[in-house]
This record gives C-alpha cells, structure tokens and sequence, in this order.
C-alpha cells in the first residue's frame, strides 16, 4: 500500500510533478491493455523509463488520486543528528563518566544519567535509542580499553599483520603446555588424582605435531627438556614399543623454537641447549596470544578430542548436571 505524503512536507514543485504524471496516465490508467504506441507515448511525456512508468501506473490503480504519483519522500539522511548542541553534549558527558567504566554499565545507566544531567540544565532528555546510536558511532577501541582493559581493546581492534613466512619442515616449531580437560584415576580404587599436564611441539611449515610430554606434574624446564627431546627423536621405535601401528615421520633438530615467556621458557639450560645445536629460540611478545596461533589452535583441537574421552572435565560446572567425570 502506498502511503500518502504528509501534506505540510511536500514542496510546489512535488505535487505540480504529480499533477503533470496524473494528466497523463488518468487517461491510460484502467485500459485493459496498453498498446506499445500508448506506453511509448507516455514514457516519453513523462521522461520516466518503462519500469518506472508501470510502477506509478499500478500505484494509481490502487489508489486513484494524483497524490499517489508523488515520489516517495526520504527520511531523515543517514547519520544526520537530530538532538540539540546541549543534548549531544548531555549524551557525551554520561557516556564518559558512565558507560567507560571497568564495571561495565549498561546502556539504560547511561540514559538513566543522561535525563538526569538534562534535568538540571533545563532540557529535554533524548530517548534510549538515541543514546544507544551514539555509543554505537563511538570510537569503539576507547570504549573497550575503558572498560575492558588495553590487553582486550588490544586483541580485538589492533590488526594482526604479523605471520610466519616457513619455508620447510622444522624451520620453526612452536612449544606450549595445557592443563587437559580429564581426569586420571587411581588403577585400584578409581578415586581421582589429577589432571595431567601435556607439553605439545607442533611444526609451522607442515602442521604436524612433532613431540609431546605428558604429566602429572606441573611445567618445568624438564617438560621442555623432555618434548624436545621427543621432537628431536626418530619415533619408529617409540611406536613400536607402544604397538602403534603407523608412520610419525618427523623429528631432528629445528632451526628456530617459538615459545611464549613462561618461566621454563626462560630458563638458562634451555638457551644454553639449545645456543650448543644451533638452535634459536623465539619468545612471542607478551600479551599477544596471536602469535603462538598454530600451537594454540592445536590444544583447542586436542582439547576438543579429550572432551568424547570418559573421565573429561566440563568447561563449567553447570554443563556436567549428574555426570560423574571423576570416577571415570
């Protein structure tokens, strides 16, 4: 349905089109059929395509008043303000002093705070969505630094134009440790020990782990000492011995380790280790998880592996209901 124009907003100039259109296509508008000669004619007068012409044409079948020939009037233009110079500035001060706070307020405490300011310098107080627009046009990293902290306004609004170039296999190899989402129970009385502790190498260039390490003790420079090894190992026999079935087709001495600064990444065996095999050791800088991406991603699949295993953990409390993951 074709909505009429508020008479108030429309301009001479709109409806004497309107008037003009309604000469023409009155005569024409409720033909059975228009001949080719008739729509050319017209098209022509009006100085509309044909498209253009059909679309009036069948308004004006609908509604058959000239008003139904007017263009349709825009709104308001996009991002155009509609608040006074004192109501923007009433909005500015409740979002500074309100909404960037490390408590995290919501929008409707910062509106609730801005009738207030706009109460006691005498103004009309602009609706909810109108202080939603304009937190929404805010520099949206200050207002995530404000209220969440540089490291978070950091990892969501710096781009990451870093990443490694690796041309072959063991050029660089990435180290981390996870806690693993599963318990380990006693053999006689299946009582809960702990969760253990995996050390996980992974090479860059092929995506393939290259070492692990686990144990139920905490990571220390002899996790490192013992992945590496692992990585650094043939694994043909370390299969067997396991009656594994399969090729693990990767170990030898890599170029560059990658690690982040863990204290058992920093200790002096370890560079000492690896500076003796020409080895080089790269520790990603602080705060900055993505550039330990491809071990990270490995744990999360790992992580989601471990989860279809009895005996896994939840990743809260709520999600176990009467699951009974620790006599697994």
């Amino acid at each position: 349905m074709v909505q009429t124009p508020d008479s108030m907003l429309i301009s001479e100039a709109a409806w004497q089109k309107a008037v003009a259109r309604e000469a023409v296509i009155r005569p024409i508008a409720f033909e059975k059929k228009l001949t080719g000669q008739e729509r050319f004619a017209a098209c022509s007068q009006l100085g509309l395509k044909p498209t253009r012409f059909y679309q009036l044409l069948s308004q004006f079948r609908r509604k058959p008043v000239t008003s139904s020939l007017l263009d349709e009037t825009p709104g308001p233009e996009k991002g155009r303000r509609l608040l006074s110079a004192e109501q923007e500035d009433a909005v500015a001060c409740a979002i500074k002093e309100i909404y960037c706070r490390r408590e995290r307020p919501t929008i409707t405490a910062v509106h609730d705070h801005v009738r207030v300011i706009c109460r006691q310098r005498n103004l009309i107080a602009p609706s909810w969505n109108a202080v939603k627009v304009r937190i929404d046009r805010s520099d949206q990293r200050k207002l995530s630094k404000a209220r969440e902290g540089a490291s978070v306004a950091r990892q969501q609004y710096i781009p990451v134009i870093d990443e490694y170039s690796v041309g072959h296999a063991m050029e660089v190899v990435q180290i981390d440790h996870t806690l693993v989402d599963l318990f380990v129970v006693d053999a006689v009385n299946r009582q809960p020990l702990q969760r253990p502790w995996l050390t996980l190498a992974i090479d860059v260039a092929s995506r393939m782990v290259a070492g692990f390490y686990l144990s139920l003790e905490h990571p220390s420079s002899t996790s490192v000492a013992l992945v590496i090894r692992h990585m650094v190992l043939p694994k043909t026999s370390w299969l067997v011995d396991r009656n594994v079935v399969g090729d693990w087709p990767v170990h030898g001495l890599p170029i560059a380790i990658h690690l982040d600064n863990a204290r058992e990444f920093r200790g002096k065996a370890l560079a000492w280790g690896a500076a003796e095999h020409g080895i080089n050791l790269i520790h990603r800088p602080v705060a900055r998880p993505h550039y330990g991406g491809h071990i990270e991603r490995l744990i999360g699949t790992m992580m989601g592996a471990v989860h279809f295993l009895p005996g896994s953990t939840s990743s809260d409390i709520g999600s176990r209901g009467d699951y009974k993951n620790m006599r697994s």
